[in-house]
């Protein structure tokens, strides 16, 4: 792919236009995907994406601190909003860790703020109340991959270029994941879903998304090279049959899905793969619904490879991807989306 639309797709620089007509419909989308991925029961929002409406939660309050002139740090108010969900969970921090002010999530979306059972690493190392960092990591081994889906959100920040993101994205996953390689994931999902609102400019596909997201990891200094190779694995695959393949390539390298960069790399080459119907057109009605099959009968079948391919599909083709789901947790995401529109909209 030639590198001028690798920049359009990821520009150091220049960011999502959140003014372009198709941006608020991708914002709807994205969010929405995230009920569609979920394998939670209907009306239970689930664990993950719980903690990506925490990081949409965290965003708007950078950008509510930024529209009244004020700076706020996103990573700290990141790491505030976590723990708020934790606490909501049943974690008990130990005195000296901070007691996160209120905010209206709680009230305004009773659903996605409601108590679970939580058990991620990302409870667990929350439970601590420590506050994870690039340099002093609470475990350096955590990479799992729920991580994948609370960085969704990220890839909304409008008028940022990759330069700015990539450490916004990183510093937020190390809070509770470690490992550079589970950072580099998160990385390339928000990557992923900044390039597919952009693409809704330039028209181009999945295949062009990842080969942007492949330039920009490649230079990143956190040492990932599993997930560096993950996805230029995905770029090569074509078909259903190459991706569905218990001895394919891709199967054997993601082994069980359990991985941060496994479920990145699944879900990204469901995406691809869906973006076509069995006839071989590209009709965005529908598409969701194909990646989502597809990872179903995958082996390393996982939730956060589900919110990757839907999120990635929703980003890119709006509303109209997404299956219709008039239930309660998609009605508290389709307010959160109006919620991150009016704060991150001109």
């Amino acid at each position: 792919m030639p590198d001028s639309t690798s920049s359009q797709l990821l520009s150091p620089d220049r960011g999502i236009a959140p003014a372009h007509d198709t941006y608020r419909d991708s914002v709807t989308a994205v969010f929405r995907s995230l009920a569609v991925a979920s394998l939670s029961a209907a009306d239970e929002p689930g664990e993950l994406a719980q903690l990506a409406a925490r990081t949409a939660d965290a965003l708007n309050e950078v950008a509510e601190w930024a529209n009244d002139g004020l700076s706020a740090d996103p990573t700290a108010c990141a790491w505030l909003s976590y723990l708020r969900w934790a606490r909501a969970a049943g974690a008990r921090p130990p005195a000296s860790s901070p007691v996160p002010p209120a905010r209206d999530f709680e009230s305004d979306f009773p659903l996605l703020a409601s108590p679970g059972t939580p058990h991620g690493d990302s409870f667990t190392v929350l439970a601590t109340g420590e506050f994870g960092e690039v340099v002093r990591p609470i475990d350096p081994t955590t990479n799992s991959p729920e991580v994948l889906t609370r960085s969704i959100p990220y890839g909304l920040v409008p008028n940022l270029g990759w330069k700015a993101l990539v450490p916004l994205v990183v510093d937020a996953a190390a809070i509770t994941h470690g490992d550079p390689e589970a950072q580099t994931a998160a990385v390339a999902t928000a990557l992923s879903i900044h390039a597919s609102v952009r693409a809704r400019e330039t028209n181009a596909d999945v295949s062009h998304i990842l080969a942007a997201v492949i330039e920009v990891c490649a230079g990143m200094t956190r040492p990932a090279p599993k997930t560096n190779a993950l996805l230029r694995m995905v770029s090569k695959v074509t078909d259903r049959a190459e991706l569905g393949s218990a001895d394919g390539a891709l199967s054997r390298a993601v082994t069980d899905g359990t991985a941060a960069s496994s479920a990145l790399a699944l879900g990204l080459a469901a995406a691809k793969v869906a973006q076509v119907d069995d006839a071989g057109n590209q009709d965005p009605q529908g598409t969701v619904a194909r990646a989502l099959d597809l990872i179903n009968g995958h082996p390393a079948t996982s939730e956060a490879a589900r919110s990757v391919a839907a999120a990635v599909i929703a980003a890119r083709w709006g509303t109209t991807s997404v299956p219709t789901d008039d239930g309660a947790v998609v009605t508290e995401l389709d307010v959160l989306a109006r919620q991150w529109c009016d704060r991150w909209c001109p």
